[in-house]
């Protein structure tokens, strides 16, 4: 299935490593979050701000090699002649 690319980059922006649990990154997403909280909690909005910045850029083009691998013919199927 498809994944909007603007989605997941809006859905890092209200809540970071959210939009790559859109994607069905869970993992990953976690782990950006709990990196995101400890940054805001931690330090200055300095080093949140780049932070989210990046998780914004990373869900949308991983959104874009999502949708590219999707709509490519799957190589192990034969070709009807």
């Amino acid at each position: 299935m498809q994944k909007d690319p603007l989605l997941a980059c809006l859905l890092n922006l209200i809540l970071v490593g959210t939009g790559h649990m859109y994607l069905g990154q869970i993992g990953k997403g976690l782990l950006i979050l709990v990196v995101g909280v400890l940054l805001t909690v931690f330090t200055s909005a300095i080093f949140t701000i780049p932070y989210v910045v990046w998780a914004m850029y990373s869900g949308h083009s991983t959104a874009v090699r999502i949708n590219q691998y999707l709509a490519k013919p799957d190589a192990g199927e034969e070709v009807a002649e």
